[in-house]
């Protein structure tokens, strides 16, 4: 584990790949569920796009959490900030923003512009709960990928103070975790 900018560029690419692979899951199961789903479910993609941003806020919270119990250990002597998540979600949204700014000035016919809209609000899937919440119009669908860089963040926050959110919800709860078997 080092600092230099390579190395830093690749750990908020991770973001990038964990944000990819639900988007596939997205499209993957949103085409399967439409098939099945009668005409009046329109309320069924902002509920599963939903689900699967809970997913991907899983995955990229839990990798950043990750990347900053190890960036924090002392044999590294890379001393990082708390909010270096943010940096990270920052590196890791660039791509997407740039490719959702590319499908969204292409010059498609009048006759295609549904198609080119659904392209971007595919892109944006696993946001598209939140970008229906804050307008639903094509500069909501950049916004929105604010939320990842704050999930970043807050994922990054976490791994750097040592904060288990499962740990945190069961004291909550007061659920008494599991006694584990002892070796022999």
């Amino acid at each position: 584990m080092d600092n230099r900018w390579y190395s830093q560029l690749k750990r908020g690419l991770k973001v990038t790949t964990d944000y990819l692979i639900m988007l596939i899951v997205f499209v993957v199961f949103a085409l399967l569920a439409l098939n099945f789903a009668k005409e009046g479910s329109a309320g069924f993609v902002p509920l599963f796009s939903f689900l699967v941003f809970l997913l991907s806020f899983y995955t990229i919270y839990v990798d950043m959490r990750n990347i900053a119990f190890k960036e924090k250990r002392p044999q590294y002597n890379i001393n990082p900030s708390p909010f270096k998540g943010l940096f990270y979600g920052l590196i890791g949204v660039i791509p997407l923003i740039i490719l959702q700014i590319i499908v969204m000035n292409l010059g498609f016919p009048e006759s295609l512009q549904t198609f080119q809209r659904r392209i971007y609000q595919g892109i944006g899937g696993p946001l598209y709960w939140f970008t229906r919440l804050i307008g639903n119009q094509p500069l909501h669908y950049l916004l929105s990928f604010i939320l990842i860089v704050i999930i970043a963040g807050l994922g990054y926050f976490a791994g750097h103070y040592e904060f288990y959110m499962a740990a945190y919800v069961r004291k909550l709860l007061g659920i008494k975790p599991k006694k584990r078997p002892p070796k022999r």
